[in-house]
């Protein structure tokens, strides 16, 4: 999946990596996408996304969920879109038959025996605006003996139509980042535009300065899930991850080190209410003798996991003698590590941090 225009933009791992943060927030997409109302420790399962085709080619899905009630599973699909295609319905019916036949087994059909086969639930989520894009795509089938006409449709979510009071109602924390990605629109608009050199250089200024303040606000709102304990630090930090990934993919021409002005804003806006959380949890637990030496082995113990999930999210697997290593710091180390998680681009950065 991509951009049309000369700078392809690569939305997929970002995608992917928003869907995998946590079973919990994935449930609320699901409870948003398809109108449902599972309880939010529901049994989740990722399911495969690559599908052989007929002709041998490989079809790959966004994201395919297999959700578990009373032994009863149900599939849900989610397909990421840029571009209105109207050949994109036809692709679904292919992606549905695929899910849906997956795992069968062949060598226990019964001779003479009926099949039937239940395809997923889907929506496609569209990320760039485009006001010609339907609530539903829709197709008709005409089948030859039965005389039936099946009409398959698929909803979509557009992404600008819904602003940050209601991903919060819906508690669609793994979306918010994703405001960002129609901002990239505006600025190829403007640079279209004929104007002279000050005038494009003024409107190029307001443009970043746009992009800083929908970031920031975006860093709020998961400041104040985290208050209010809807994310934990380790969901609010992934979400953060892949906002400056995101920010990066798509600003980085136009704005220098955007990515670590995104670390850096983050850590302005959370790192205090983190502070203040872990003291009040940490007080409610013990007497006041022991308040400080209890919070300060839970912090260093909530930062080594921490960090460990950014880096391995980053970096994929982490050998062990690094991990040994990051276990080993003492807090003052961590914290630099911390600071500096946005710039660690292989494992051996961290070789400069760490304490022999």
């Amino acid at each position: 999946m991509g951009d049309n225009n000369k700078r392809t933009i690569h939305y997929d791992k970002t995608l992917k990596n928003l869907f995998n943060i946590s079973d919990r927030l994935t449930i609320y997409a699901i409870n948003a996408f398809f109108k449902k109302d599972f309880k939010e420790d529901t049994k989740i399962q990722q399911l495969n996304r690559e599908y052989i085709k007929l002709d041998k080619t490989t079809a790959i899905a966004d994201t395919v969920l297999n959700i578990e009630i009373n032994e009863q599973n149900t599939k849900y699909h989610i397909e990421f879109q840029t571009l209105n295609d109207r050949t994109l319905i036809i692709r679904m019916i292919d992606y549905g038959f695929r899910i849906a036949i997956d795992n069968l087994d062949y060598n226990n059909i019964k001779k003479d025996e009926e099949l039937t086969v239940e395809f997923p639930s889907q929506v496609i989520i569209f990320l760039k605006k485009n006001e010609a894009i339907p609530d539903e795509l829709k197709l008709t089938i005409k089948m030859p003996y039965t005389q039936q006409n099946i009409k398959y449709i698929v909803p979509t979510f557009k992404i600008w139509e819904h602003d940050p009071n209601y991903y919060k109602k819906q508690k669609l924390y793994i979306m918010l980042p994703l405001e960002i990605i129609n901002l990239r629109e505006e600025l190829e608009n403007l640079k279209k535009r004929k104007l002279n050199e000050k005038q494009k250089s003024k409107l190029i200024t307001e443009y970043k300065n746009k992009i800083k303040k929908v970031i920031e606000s975006i860093i709020k709102e998961l400041k104040d899930a985290l208050i209010v304990k809807e994310l934990i630090i380790e969901e609010c930090n992934k979400i953060l991850m892949e906002l400056a990934t995101l920010a990066d993919e798509l600003f980085s021409h136009e704005v220098q080190d955007i990515k670590q002005e995104v670390g850096e804003m983050a850590k302005m806006i959370l790192d205090p209410e983190v502070y203040k959380r872990g003291l009040k949890e940490g007080m409610q637990k013990g007497i006041e003798k022991g308040i400080e030496k209890g919070i300060e082995k839970g912090e260093i113990g909530g930062m080594i996991k921490t960090i460990i999930i950014l880096l391995t999210k980053k970096l994929g697997e982490i050998p062990s003698e690094y991990i040994a290593r990051i276990k080993a710091q003492d807090k003052t180390v961590l914290e630099v590590i911390a600071d500096n998680i946005f710039d660690i681009q292989d494992i051996k950065d961290l070789d400069k941090y760490l304490k022999q």
